[in-house]
């Protein structure tokens, strides 16, 4: 006969039922705000949560460090607000990875080129690594009198992310946040703080991720490929200088992509024991000539990774898309 569920059981399976996509982060701070006297913290809620729904749960995140189980401290340590930078890792095989497209500003026929390449290559992945939103409305420098509402922004991008689900219906998505798409989450936090926590008001709630079957990559968090590390590029702070790549290999010191520079680089150097280090950075695709800097040295373009599941060894093909044509 099945155990009688608990009066915390009920909870949290009513609002798993009207909450089915939000992050079990989220959905946990939730509950216990609004239950404060039948729960303890959060880390409790979001333990029952992972128990009700199962290892894979319903969660939008799905990288395995969430699952993970941590011994629990004999020494009545406080609760930890630290923030999870375990790696996000990606095992797909052929991967296709887009930067900065910036909606509403994209440049549509660079997508299709990128898109196309990566039907001749019959990629399995697909990583949107980062600004895939623009939010120039709500965004602290200069504005762009030709900017979109919000809403408008919002509906373009789920435009293309129901396009490109219909497209590429067994390839796994993964969007990472860039500097841009969190501006969202810092426009509430500053402007609404009651409300920027709660599930309704999530990006990847309002972008239906969750029915795409889209995972989402968030706080600056690092995505391995291998042994290839990509990130957006804001996390590392600078402007890229002469060369991105250079740049960003002074700071990471290891195999690393990032975009956020808008411009194709590349740099190479030895480690003392004979390790070659490589690290790239990656075009836009995204208009070249902004208002805000109409001269520039941008450059539209994608990457292609192939990588041995194996091994962790990877073969990233960083392209440009000059006149509509691939090089």
């Amino acid at each position: 006969m099945p155990a009688k569920p608990t009066i915390k059981n009920t909870i949290i399976r009513e609002y798993l039922k009207k909450f089915p996509d939000a992050p079990y982060s989220s959905l946990s701070r939730k509950i216990l705000k609004e239950n404060i006297k039948s729960f303890k913290d959060v880390e409790n809620i979001r333990g029952m949560i992972r128990s009700i729904t199962g290892s894979n749960g319903n969660s939008v995140v799905k990288d395995k460090s969430q699952n993970q189980c941590h011994r629990k401290s004999s020494y009545d340590l406080p609760q930890s607000y630290e923030n999870d930078f375990t790696p996000y890792e990606i095992k797909q095989s052929r991967t296709l990875i887009l930067s900065d497209l910036h909606f509403p500003y994209q440049d549509n026929k660079a997508i299709t080129a990128a898109l196309d390449y990566g039907k001749l290559k019959k990629v399995d992945c697909i990583l949107i690594n980062g600004d895939l939103i623009d939010f120039a409305n709500i965004s602290r420098h200069e504005k762009d009198w030709r900017h979109r509402n919000i809403t408008h922004e919002f509906e373009a991008v789920k435009s293309f992310l129901k396009s490109l689900r219909l497209h590429f219906p067994k390839t796994k998505i993964v969007y990472k946040l860039g500097n841009h798409d969190e501006r969202w989450e810092k426009f509430l936090y500053s402007k609404a703080p009651e409300i920027f926590d709660m599930p309704e008001f999530q990006l990847e709630i309002i972008l239906k991720l969750g029915e795409l079957k889209i995972d989402i990559v968030k706080d600056k968090r690092p995505i391995l490929l291998g042994k290839l590390t990509v990130l957006h590029g804001h996390e590392l702070m600078g402007m890229g200088g002469v060369n991105p790549a250079r740049a960003t290999f002074t700071k990471t010191m290891e195999d690393t992509l990032v975009g956020h520079y808008h411009r194709t680089s590349s740099h190479s150097e030895p480690t003392m024991n004979n390790r070659l280090i490589n690290v790239h950075s990656q075009g836009c695709l995204c208009e070249l000539h902004p208002m805000f800097m109409p001269i520039n040295k941008w450059n539209l373009g994608f990457s292609y990774v192939e990588l041995n599941i194996k091994t962790g060894e990877y073969y990233l093909d960083s392209k440009k898309v000059v006149n509509n044509k691939v090089y």
